[in-house]
């Protein structure tokens, strides 16, 4: 009793945690694997542990670390932290350090990089740089065509890097024409990175793991700062991650992971399930707990959740169960084409948020793959619908906001040549396409970088006078504002780049229509005001690690979208998870589109199963479900079968139609029930979500 009160005078409430919950906060010694089952509360838990270790254990906040996968994740947990412990800001001074695995890495690599050769200062490069680098690679260079498109190439060498394959171990590949010349690219690739100073997202893991493997004795004192180590959603983990975390578990090995292999929907990025799968064999002594009660969903989406899942074989066992009661049946909606289907969808949804009052916000409608969304988005459209759509274009992917950050980048680092050249003639001042290509012929020739050239262009005849003049002025304007920057408020330097620039201005003239140049200037003010919030919550914070936090921020993430908007949620499956609705439609569940066909042939059926299952736990009070009878492809009529997944769902867990009909006859099997039969429905179910369906 003692204890419990001395818990509760310091901000822990851990009397509203459920047994499972508890027993993962309080044991904080040695390893410890979490099995988080969707809706189960995992961010809680994470969150409340941290807590604990400060305000009970009297672990130093600066001494434990949490780790996520994605910027928001990061900014709520750390705003969770911050309300139970005072002084916690994720990472500010005084407080755990709470960020993503490549905010992590940067960290690390900023105070070691130097012993890898790099010189501190060092820029990180984007997909849209990284893919700027592997065009000119391939442009240059005497590569087949017919092996690699620039698109193709740059994919490519992403999955290669994620899976830590080195240049020489691709050329040394022999019969393997295209894994040959992979080698040879991604060997230039790295070269011309390192010249210009330069890391990319892959890089930010892999070189810090080879930090700590290569340089253990001055890597130690920065790993040995972190006492106790969690690791949100362990299952998305890749191998370079997993063998960070080893380095960072040291001899104390006081590590807790928190994750579902259910849930584990990104081995295209290289996630790997094996992680959380065989981590009891790779942490001897781990304690095991799982966390089975879903507070999302009701009993009949968890009942037909379990019932998909249990399907995988290599998994941990572990069955959602729920404490909302029953809730409706699931609906099958079927169309006889893909409009038929998407016209009854949107029909179905506007009159459910009729009948229950709901907000269009409270919807969402998913579906396997982006190219789905143009009929959804056409139908509500039509129907005047408001609709969001994740994944759209965001704020750090603008060409505006692209072009005011690419002068930061060379002001910060001024042999970034893919920034520079992105500015040279933006705002445009007479250096044109031709000049740009010698001055990058002659740095080459002579050893140089681009910069030096500029500085004193007039010495060399390959520029004519005025183009001379502006090269010259473009590097002086570089160096005036690389010293501003350096002794200045970020904010006030920033806008006297923008001033002198005449930034607006040239934005407005870049689009023909005026409101939409308006719009994009506009995105320069909110890029403003981002700087002011930087800032103010990092007043010690220069240009470089501004830089880093962009880069950060800008990186592909899954949980981009507002958890809760004001219309209608059009999503990728992908792109939903960690989200929640009260409505959930799920749309295009025909075989071979959802699970996909092309995952299909690759062996990723368990994979695609998972999918499925992260969608079905999207649902917090209706799940529809539906799909067409025919589609066109390339103006052929083919005809659908029910996806796989939803045949392994027990037809008395729908209202109506249900998807296990006799489709080759073409009559779906009515399952509709009388009163009475609804009641010993609702009393079948009772209990499924607790695995006893």
């Amino acid at each position: 009793m003692p204890e419990r009160m001395a818990l509760n005078r310091g901000a822990l409430d851990l009397d509203s945690l459920n047994p499972e919950q508890r027993a993962a906060v309080t044991h904080t010694e040695g390893p410890l694997l979490v099995l988080a089952g969707a809706g189960s509360g995992k961010t809680r838990v994470i969150t409340t542990r941290i807590a604990y270790l400060i305000l009970h254990k009297r672990v130093p906040a600066p001494a434990v670390l949490a780790v996520t996968f994605t910027n928001k994740a990061a900014r709520e947990m750390a705003e969770r932290v911050a309300g139970q412990v005072k002084g916690t800001e994720g990472g500010a001074r005084g407080g755990p350090l709470i960020s993503t695995f490549h905010a992590f890495g940067a960290r690390l690599l900023r105070e070691h990089i130097t012993l890898l050769g790099y010189r501190p200062n060092f820029v990180i490069f984007d997909a849209q740089e990284q893919f700027a680098v592997v065009k000119s690679i391939l442009e240059d260079g005497a590569y087949d065509e017919a092996l690699f498109s620039a698109k193709s190439a740059f994919f490519a060498l992403q999955q290669a890097k994620g899976k830590g394959l080195t240049a020489q171990e691709l050329r040394t590949r022999r019969g393997d024409p295209a894994e040959l010349a992979l080698g040879a690219i991604l060997d230039e690739y790295e070269q011309a990175l390192k010249r210009m100073n330069a890391v990319d997202f892959e890089d930010i893991l892999r070189l810090s793991l080879r930090l700590c493997r290569e340089f253990p004795a001055e890597t130690r004192p920065f790993l040995e700062r972190f006492r106790y180590v969690m690791v949100d959603e362990y299952q998305d983990t890749n191998r370079c991650q997993f063998d960070l975390l080893k380095a960072l578990a040291g001899g104390r090995r006081n590590v807790c992971v928190v994750g579902d292999d259910d849930q584990s929907i990104y081995r295209w990025r290289g996630a790997e399930p094996g992680n959380i799968l065989d981590f009891e064999r790779v942490f001897p002594g781990c304690r095991t707990i799982r966390l089975e009660r879903n507070y999302r969903s009701t009993d009949t989406i968890l009942a037909a959740a379990n019932q998909v899942i249990r399907h995988n074989a290599a998994r941990k066992e572990k069955t959602l169960r729920g404490h909302r009661g029953p809730g409706r049946p699931l609906e099958w909606l079927l169309g006889e084409d893909e409009h038929d289907e998407l016209t009854k969808v949107v029909a179905h949804l506007r009159r459910t948020l009729l009948q229950d009052g709901g907000h269009p916000g409270d919807a969402a409608i998913l579906y396997r793959s982006n190219h789905q969304s143009r009929a959804i988005e056409e139908n509500l459209r039509e129907e005047g619908l408001p609709y969001t759509l994740v994944g759209g274009t965001r704020f750090f992917d603008r060409k505006e906001v692209r072009d005011a950050l690419a002068y930061l980048r060379v002001i910060a680092a001024p042999s970034d040549e893919v920034s520079l050249f992105r500015i040279l003639n933006f705002p445009r001042r007479g250096i044109g396409r031709t000049s740009q290509a010698k001055l990058s012929e002659y740095a080459a020739r002579q050893h140089r970088p681009c910069i030096d050239v500029l500085r004193e262009a007039s010495r060399f005849q390959d520029f004519t006078g005025p183009v001379a003049r502006s090269m010259e002025t473009f590097a002086a304007l570089i160096g005036r504002f690389r010293e501003r920057f350096a002794h200045e408020p970020l904010p006030a330097a920033f806008r006297a780049l923008m001033a002198e620039l005449d930034f607006h201005r040239a934005v407005e003239k870049e689009r023909a229509d005026p409101k939409s140049g308006e719009k994009a200037a506009g995105l320069i003010v909110e890029l403003e005001r981002t700087l002011d919030y930087f800032a103010r919550t990092r007043p010690e914070a220069g240009l470089k690690e501004l830089l880093d936090h962009v880069a950060l921020m800008a990186m592909p993430e899954q949980e981009e979208a507002d958890s809760r908007p004001r219309a209608i949620t059009l999503s990728t499956v992908h792109a939903a998870k960690g989200l929640e609705f009260p409505y959930v439609y799920l749309v295009g569940l025909a075989d071979e589109v959802f699970p996909h066909k092309r995952s299909l042939a690759e062996g990723g059926e368990d994979e695609e199963r998972r999918l499925f299952y992260v969608a079905v736990t999207r649902a917090q009070r209706q799940l529809v479900l539906s799909m067409a009878r025919q589609r066109r492809r390339y103006g052929e009529t083919l005809r659908q079968q029910p996806s796989r997944f939803l045949l392994e769902i027990e037809a008395r867990l729908f209202e109506g139609e249900s998807p296990q009909g006799d489709y080759v006859g073409g009559a779906p099997v009515k399952a509709r029930r009388t009163e009475e039969a609804k009641g010993r429905f609702l009393e079948r179910i009772k209990g499924m979500g607790e695995g006893r369906g």
